[in-house]
């Protein structure tokens, strides 16, 4: 992500960042704390705890998946479908709520985002088929 901020889009500068300033900085700051984390770890314990340990590994691909047909369908189906099912999915499979709770959280959530970005950020957000 640093590098490809860095080389496929213009830096600007320190005042008049442009739109390659924040993928690298981001990156950047990835690198930093990772390298910090590895650092500060580094030959703790002799006998390491397995990196996932059991099955905990499946709750965040199961969220990498959800996340990436999020990305993939909020073109087609809209902002405000495409958020609704993300959030029913996400909170019923992840967070394992109770239905009537994933529902209201569900319809608030894509209410107030919508109302956020369209009403005070004044940011247009795609439509998909309902268009009006």
């Amino acid at each position: 992500m640093a590098a490809w901020g860095s080389t496929h889009l213009s830096m600007g500068r320190f005042k008049h960042p442009g739109p390659g300033f924040l993928p690298f900085g981001l990156g950047l700051c990835l690198i930093i704390l990772s390298l910090i984390l590895i650092f500060k770890n580094l030959g703790r314990s002799p006998f390491p705890l397995p990196f996932w340990p059991q099955r905990t590994w499946l709750r965040p691909m199961l969220g990498l998946v959800i996340l990436t047909f999020y990305a993939f369908f909020i073109n087609h189906l809209g902002f405000i479908l495409t958020t609704f099912i993300f959030l029913m999915i996400w909170m019923g499979l992840i967070e394992r709520l109770r239905k009537k709770t994933v529902l209201i959280i569900s319809l608030g959530t894509t209410a107030a985002l919508y109302l956020l970005f369209v009403f005070f950020l004044e940011i247009p957000l795609p439509l998909g088929f309902l268009k009006w």
